[in-house]
């Protein structure tokens, strides 16, 4: 039975969420390259214990890059997406990034509705070019976008990035 939008809460990853994590990500048909590199930084949205949505965050220097944004089938247009791109900002900006930025194949529209904008790919910080996910992960026609995290890092990494009550739209 479906929960009313909203009701399912991101949280931090824990280890024992790693395999049905990469188990929803070979569902959606998404790179597991480096996932386990950086599960320390990833969120979770659970139900009856199985992740239902994933969202990861790399640091490169400064800036940070999503990736793994994925929620199961069953369970979208709930929120979920929106729940855990804002709970990766916020930490985002609780560790002082100055940037986060994500390449997508199939959810630009998605991500301009939560603050994102084209980059050209020629303006990556060194940090994100040199990452798997821009070198080999993603194709040449990713977009690549960018969302500037001043807000949130003035806020001291506390409450909304400003984007307002999340979409209830998921990618």
């Amino acid at each position: 039975m479906p929960r009313a939008p909203g009701s399912f809460v991101a949280e931090p990853a824990r280890a024992h969420d790693l395999a049905t994590a990469l188990e929803l990500l070979r569902r959606a048909d998404l790179p597991e390259e480096g996932v386990v590199d950086h599960f320390g930084l990833y969120h979770v949205v659970q139900d009856d214990g199985r992740v239902v949505g994933l969202a990861g965050l790399e640091v490169h220097g400064e800036d940070g890059l999503l990736r793994s944004v994925a929620v199961d089938p069953a369970y979208r247009a709930q929120g979920l997406a929106a729940s855990l791109v804002e709970a990766s900002l916020a930490l985002a900006g609780k560790v002082g990034l100055r940037a986060v930025y994500l390449l997508t194949t199939t959810a630009r529209d998605y991500f301009l509705r939560r603050g994102f904008a084209d980059c050209p790919r020629e303006e990556a910080p060194a940090g994100i070019r040199e990452s798997w996910e821009f070198r080999t992960g993603c194709p040449s026609t990713s977009a690549f976008m960018k969302r500037g995290l001043g807000a949130i890092r003035s806020e001291g990494g506390g409450g909304s990035p400003g984007t307002g009550r999340p979409d209830q739209t998921a990618p």
